[in-house]
C-alpha cells in the first residue's frame, strides 16, 4: 500500500481536504443565516447536501479534485432522471469552489464542477391559462378556502407556503406584509392592488377571507381545531380536485398545471398591466437591490402601482 506523504511541505503542497474546507463553507452560510442573506429552508438545504458531496469526496484534497469526479456523481443522478437533484448540487458545488477561490484555498479560477455540463430539466408542466383558471375556480365549493388561496395566488403573485403565513395583522398602513419563506425578502403590497383580468382588488380579497371562524390567518377551515398555518399540500390538493373536476387537459407530453402556475399565470397578467413583476414576486437580483439602496433587509420594499 502506498504511503501517503504527510510532512507539512506535502500537506501544504495537497492543500486543504474537501471536508474541512466544507466545515468552513457552511460556517459562512451560518453567518449569511444570522445576517438575514439566505432563508432557513436554503441553509437547511445547502447544509444537506454539502454532506451529502462530503460523504462521497471529503477525504480528497480540494485542489486535487478534478471536473470527471463531479461528472460522475451527476451522471448517477442523470441515469434515474433526477435532473433537479443534479442541477442544485452542481450549483451547491459552484459555490464552494468560489468560496475556496475567494478564501484562497484554490487558485483563481480553479472550480471543476462549474466545467461540468450544466443540467436542464425538461419543463412538461402546463402552463396555466386564464381561461383554464376561471374553469377551475368555478369549481371549487363557495366560501370554501380554496377558493380565498386561489384569489390570493392571483393578486398578490406569492408562493404556497407564503400564503399559507399570511395574517390579518400582516395588515398595517395599507400594505400586506410578507416575508417570504424562501428568499427572505420583505415585501408591502398596496391593498389597492387590482388584477384587472379577474376585476379585485387585494384589498377585496382580504375581505372576503374575513369570516365568523377565529383564526389569525387569511387561509384557514371551520375544521382546524388550532389556528394554526394552513398545509401548502392541501392547497395542492384541493386546487387538483377542482381542475380535475372542471376538465383540464393539458396538451400532449404536458402534465396538469398545479397550484403553483397560478404564480406565472399572476406575473403574466400583471406584466400586461405594467405592473414592476420583479418586485411583486420578490426577485432579488443586483440591479434591484442597488435600485432599493441595499437596506440590510431592514426596510420593506414596497410595490409601487
Amino acid at each position: 500500500m502506498r504511503k501517503i506523504d504527510e510532512s507539512p511541505s506535502a500537506t501544504k503542497r495537497r492543500g486543504i481536504r474537501l471536508k474541512a474546507w466544507v466545515d468552513r463553507y457552511l460556517k459562512i452560510q451560518d453567518t449569511r443565516l444570522k445576517n438575514g442573506d439566505i432563508a432557513a429552508t436554503t441553509h437547511k438545504e445547502k447544509t444537506r447536501m454539502a454532506a451529502y458531496l462530503v460523504s462521497r469526496l471529503g477525504n480528497h484534497p480540494l485542489k486535487e479534485l478534478e471536473v470527471r469526479d463531479f461528472a460522475l456523481i451527476l451522471d448517477e443522478w442523470l441515469d434515474k432522471d433526477m435532473v433537479s437533484t443534479a442541477r442544485v448540487n452542481r450549483g451547491l458545488w459552484v459555490d464552494i469552489y468560489k468560496e475556496a477561490q475567494h478564501a484562497g484555498e484554490v487558485p483563481p479560477g480553479w472550480n471543476p464542477p462549474e466545467a461540468t455540463r450544466k443540467p436542464i430539466p425538461k419543463v412538461t408542466r402546463a402552463r396555466l391559462t386564464m381561461e383554464d383558471w376561471q374553469k377551475i375556480y368555478n369549481a371549487t365549493p363557495e366560501k370554501h378556502f380554496i377558493r380565498n388561496a386561489m384569489l390570493l395566488a392571483i393578486v398578490t403573485g406569492q408562493r404556497r407556503d407564503d400564503i399559507c403565513h399570511m395574517r390579518f395583522s400582516d395588515v398595517w398602513n395599507e400594505h400586506l406584509h410578507i416575508t417570504q419563506g424562501k428568499t427572505g425578502m420583505r415585501l408591502a403590497l398596496p391593498l389597492t392592488l387590482r388584477c384587472d383580468a379577474i376585476g379585485i382588488t387585494l384589498k377585496e380579497v382580504i375581505d372576503g377571507c374575513r369570516d365568523r371562524i377565529l383564526s389569525p390567518y387569511l387561509i384557514h377551515s371551520r375544521h382546524q381545531k388550532q389556528p394554526k398555518p394552513m398545509s401548502k399540500d392541501n392547497l395542492s390538493d384541493y386546487f387538483a380536485k377542482a381542475r380535475d373536476l372542471a376538465g383540464i387537459i393539458p396538451p400532449a407530453g404536458k402534465t396538469p398545471p398545479t397550484f403553483h402556475e397560478q404564480r406565472s399565470l399572476s406575473e403574466r397578467l400583471y406584466r400586461a398591466q405594467g405592473i414592476d413583476t420583479k418586485t411583486l414576486l420578490g426577485h432579488k437580483v443586483q440591479a434591484t437591490t442597488d435600485r432599493y439602496n441595499d437596506t440590510r433587509g431592514q426596510e420593506w420594499v414596497k410595490l409601487v402601482i
